[in-house]
This record gives C-alpha cells, structure tokens and sequence, in this order.
C-alpha cells in the first residue's frame, strides 16, 4: 500500500502517517526508489502494540485515579449508617452531659 491508501486502512491523515514514518514510531515500511509502501501484515501489527499500548496506559491511569482516595466499601450500607448515626448520636449525648 502506499502512504494514502495505509492512513486511510488507519483512519489517520496522510500528514500524520508522513510525521511518524519520519520520527521512526509509524509502522514499518520499504522504499523503492522515491515511494514508500507499507503492507498490510505490518499495519495490522502496528494496530496491536498500539492497542496493547493504550490498555497499558488505561490500567495504569485507573491504578493511578484511585491512589490517594479512601474507598470504603460495606455490604449493607444501610446497617453502617445506623452506625455511624448512633456514634454520633452518642458523641453528642457525651459531650452535653460533660459540658464541652
């Protein structure tokens, strides 16, 4: 294939297509004379590492979302409310009495 018809198989510009080969991070390539080509075989490789690269980078930035944060998790939320309730209804009723 050649430059128009890969970026079309890639959904990118031929613009984008042209940078990358430049840069050395497109897919492969062979140039015959002044044309460069690309087959089909190497495009479709390209689409995997860079799906693999993208799910990498995801899990990664979930991993990261969740640094810093306190998840607590109970399986009846509704017991850990009556909970936190009566202790703060305790804290309340200990604090009056006392005189804080």
């Amino acid at each position: 294939m050649r430059y128009e018809e890969a970026a079309d198989y890639l959904g990118i510009a031929k613009g984008t297509l042209a940078n990358w080969v430049s840069q050395r991070i497109g897919p492969r390539s062979i140039k015959i004379r002044s044309m460069r080509f690309f087959r089909q075989e190497d495009l479709d490789v390209f689409i995997e590492e860079k799906l693999a690269e993208t799910e990498r980078f995801e899990k990664r930035r979930r991993r990261q979302r969740g640094q810093g944060a306190l998840v607590l998790t109970c399986r009846h939320p509704d017991l850990f409310l009556f909970f936190v309730m009566t202790l703060a209804l305790a804290v309340f009723l200990f604090t009056s009495v006392i005189g804080f």
